[in-house]
């Protein structure tokens, strides 16, 4: 038997990775096993931070134990080949180098080959952590330790080559493909697999896989790369698929699931980046040519692939539609042989619930590709009620690579009385349907006889049913024991605690609690000038600002009122027995702190949401603020025209939820107007193009240097404004000055611009209001700001030269506000008489022209300084 010097080879490609090496490479040095049984492969590629000099002082601190190999940039296949061809211990393994393992896995795994020489490959374990946190959706094959054979044990796919250990006298004989910059471990494991044929699982040892919070590692960037769609599908897929039929005759069951597996991340991605017709109709043959070798057996009995992909993977291999095969049977759905619970489909969502003034209201999605609406229906006991039908805006049907859809949605509400016994149930024709319950509805189908009160009564879940009854104290702590032992059986223990916690709270009658934020890291929005009027105004609530404690603006606002962290214990705890939460952030994390353990809490909550809003909203964004898709129990709007575009396009959320108010700033805004005594300056402000943007550094949270962004159109435009002879002489003339207000992430990119002294330029913590008030003229582009600006009755001009460039891509849709007709200045598409124009207004001492006063009068709701108190009226409503 072959001498190795160590138990275990690791080989580490570096390509600039310097915010997480160091990490990676601690992970392996302080493996349990100890660090002088394991050799250490560090390949640099090339890499241009600082990643060289932390491979050569790790070197240097253990010459016996690593290896430092450095190449000009070749890719990670080139790397890894470089380090087999050096490995020397018993087992090698390969390692991402912003990846770890924990710190006992080497040595659960030396002690299984040793039980096992005759097994050549050792799969672990693999656990996402940074921005995302949790299992891999493979780790099901874990359950224990166990020997599998391919070519019997078809249902356990092995996709990465990271998370393997391999003999390393096996190991030698295969080579990564150069030529395959995506997936290229896949067919490197899967290649040695088809000869060993077996594979032993661990279920102890973890290979911990980094999910950037930048979002720029290799594996979050690949729907973008041309690779992805036209060399993995061929030189991974189909070779395995090719290769399969050479050394078995046939397609082998394993590599047919492990191909489904792949496809089921790219039977909703086209290729419609920016690609060619040409590119788009390849990457379609292709998966169509996979899809049409894969058995139907294999595509329905597929456990990471849900009904709606089961169903369109069928019907277009067999080119027929397939849905009239479908039968409902008691708690079941039966096609052909396969059975499927109710509970696991997602036929019928329930996405949001209201309760007040005696009416509960149900927002919902009926897919009526597997239950035509005619079928539909809603029975309250045993009456048929109406229901309202109307069309969503979002993608909630799925684009497939083909242009087709998985599903075909419709949104439908109706409302009943809650001061009355009832059963809700739903059904198709007189079979039932088991709801999906979103966050937003209260209820969770994660706990049986989960339940909300509301004053006298209480409606509970049970199994597909929403039952209303009086409310009974044996009933309720019936109910409540469901849940928790659910809990005590799925080991939550933490969520367990906290809502025994929550539902002793919310036994006690307590002051109104209101959680108060903007952004969870920055203030000075609508949020801040809310919680300053309630802590002036209603000292008899209990209100906290809800910032975390390293934000520039904590101690600022700590000065004003209470202050919570949102990463605290504490907060969790209170946003559960809170009343209201106010944001003028829209965003998930505002309404569910909790992240997925929220879903077992929902229904013990009693707050109402507050949206306060960004700003005015003047495009149509439907697509993201609906009622399918956002908690909203209040909806604020400062113009009488975006107040009834929210009520007439598809947000769907009506007059009970949207009200006319006005933003809680604009009160501020008018008080500083009177306190900063305007100035010579005029404020430039443009928002950002997303092409530019470059990744964020982990620990500062800002964005790096983009060396192309001094290319940009964007740029070159600013530039030459800033530094225009004709403009910098009329500045001179008239004692003018240009105040130039970065977007956020245009920081990183300030040395790119040539400044001189008739330009001030804002790069640290801005007071927008301060700004608003002071300058004379603002010019911009698209940027909202221009709104608060403009509310102080001064002048704008828009610069749009890029308007349709702008416009492409976009996640919403232009809505009721025309720049051209509607803008409360100038619409300018052409350099020089932009100049011309800003010339013209410093000559007139930047006045606004009447044309644009009366139609800033007509816009704006109200300009009293009391929208704070209009708000709070509407609250209290609620």
């Amino acid at each position: 038997m072959e001498h190795y010097k160590y138990k275990f080879s690791v080989i580490i490609p570096v390509y600039n990775v310097e915010d997480y090496l160091e990490e990676t490479v601690l992970s392996v040095i302080n493996q349990s096993i100890g660090f002088k049984n394991i050799q250490m492969i560090l390949i640099n590629d090339g890499s241009v931070d600082n990643s060289g000099n932390i491979c050569e002082k790790y070197a240097a601190m253990y010459p016996d134990n690593i290896v430092y190999i450095s190449q000009k940039n070749s890719g990670v296949a080139v790397a890894r080949n470089k380090g087999i061809e050096v490995a020397s211990g018993e087992l090698t393994t390969m390692l991402d180098s912003d990846d770890k393992w924990t710190l006992n896995s080497f040595k659960e795994v030396y002690n299984a080959y040793k039980k096992h020489p005759e097994i050549s490959v050792f799969s672990t374990k693999m656990r996402f952590f940074e921005a995302r946190r949790g299992n891999h959706p493979l780790n099901y094959k874990y359950r224990e330790d166990k020997i599998i054979d391919i070519l019997e044990d078809f249902m356990y796919p092995q996709l990465s080559s990271s998370s393997v250990f391999i003999r390393t006298d096996v190991v030698k004989k295969y080579r990564y493909d150069a030529k395959i910059k995506l997936s290229e471990d896949n067919k490197f494991i899967n290649q040695i697999l088809f000869d060993e044929q077996k594979m032993m699982l661990l279920k102890k040892p973890i290979y911990l896989y980094r999910k950037r919070l930048a979002g720029n590692s290799a594996i979050q960037t690949t729907e973008s790369s041309k690779d992805w769609y036209c060399v993995t599908p061929k030189y991974v897929y189909k070779y395995l698929f090719d290769l399969s039929k050479a050394k078995f005759g046939r397609v082998i069951e394993y590599i047919q699931y492990l191909v489904l597996y792949e496809l089921s991340w790219r039977i909703k991605t086209s290729a419609n980046y920016v690609f060619t017709d040409e590119v788009k109709i390849s990457y379609k043959n292709i998966l169509t040519e996979l899809i049409n070798e894969c058995e139907d057996d294999i595509i329905l009995n597929h456990n990471k692939l849900d009904f709606a992909k089961k169903m369109f993977l069928i019907q277009y291999k067999n080119k027929e539609d397939v849905t009239s095969q479908i039968h409902f049977q008691d708690d079941s759905l039966l096609f052909k042989d396969m059975i499927i619970k109710k509970k696991s489909l997602g036929f019928l969502i329930i996405d949001q619930i209201y309760i007040r003034n005696n009416e509960f209201t149900v927002f919902g999605k009926l897919d009526k590709k597997f239950v035509p609406q005619k079928r539909f229906k809603v029975l309250k006991s045993e009456e048929s009620i109406n229901v309202n039908y109307y069309e969503l805006t979002n993608n909630y049907n799925e684009e497939t690579f083909d242009g087709n859809s998985l599903h075909d949605y419709i949104g439908f509400s109706f409302t009943i009385p809650v001061e009355e016994d009832w059963t809700l149930s739903f059904y198709y024709d007189d079979e039932y349907l088991f709801p999906r319950y979103k966050r937003a509805s209260i209820f969770t189908e994660y706990l049986s006889r989960c339940y909300h009160h509301v004053g006298k009564r209480t409606i509970v879940r049970k199994n597909y049913m929403l039952i209303n009854h009086k409310r009974n104290i044996f009933k309720s702590f019936y109910y409540e024991l469901r849940c928790e032992l659910n809990l005590l059986k799925k080991k939550l223990y933490k969520v367990l605690l906290a809502r025994f916690i929550t539902k002793m709270a919310n036994m006690f009658k307590h002051r109104e609690l209101w959680l108060i934020s903007d952004r969870v890291s920055s203030a000075d929005d609508n949020g801040e000038h809310f919680f300053k009027y309630m802590v002036q105004n209603h000292k008899d609530k209990n209100v906290f600002f809800v910032l975390t404690k390293d934000s520039p603006d904590y101690q600022r606002i700590s000065k004003i009122g209470k202050v919570i962290d949102p990463n605290s214990n504490r907060y969790k705890l209170m946003f559960q027995r809170a009343d209201y939460v106010l944001s003028s952030q829209a965003e998930d994390y505002i309404y569910n702190p909790l992240g997925k353990s929220g879903k077992y809490l929902s229904d013990l909550y009693r707050f109402k949401f507050i949206f306060l809003q960004h700003g005015i909203i003047m495009n149509d964004l439907s697509p993201w603020l609906n009622v399918n898709a956002k908690k909203m129990d209040m909806f604020v709007t400062s113009a009488k025209r975006e107040y009834e575009s929210i009520l007439n396009y598809n947000y769907h959320f009506g007059d009970k939820v949207v009200k006319l108010t006005g933003l809680p700033r604009y009160d501020s805004l008018i008080e500083k107007s009177k306190k900063y005594k305007l100035q010579n300056i005029i404020m430039l402000s443009f928002t950002w193009r997303r092409e530019f943007a470059s990744r964020i550094n982990q620990k500062t949270g800002e964005r790096a240097y983009n060396e192309k962004f001094k290319e940009s159109e964007y740029f070159k435009f600013i530039n030459s404004l800033i530094n225009d002879k004709r403009l910098l002489d009329a500045l001179k003339k008239y004692n003018y000055k240009l105040r130039f207000i970065p977007h956020p992430n245009v920081l990183a990119q300030l040395k790119d611009f040539t400044f001189n002294n008739y330009v001030e330029v804002e790069d640290g913590k801005i007071d927008y209001q301060k700004e608003f008030c002071q300058n004379k003229l603002l010019i911009t582009d698209y940027s909202s700001v221009f709104f608060d600006f403009s509310f102080l009755k001064k002048p704008v001009l828009y610069y749009q030269k890029d308007k349709d460039e702008f416009y492409k891509g976009q996640i919403y849709e232009k809505g009721y506000f025309d720049y051209e007709k509607d803008g409360f200045g100038k619409v300018i598409m052409e350099y020089d008489k932009l100049i011309d124009e800003i010339i013209r207004s410093i000559k007139n001492d930047c006045r606004l022209d009447e044309v644009y006063d009366k139609k800033i009068d007509e816009f704006f709701a109200f300009k009293d300084g009391n929208n704070c108190e209009r708000v709070y009226d509407e609250i209290k409503k609620l």
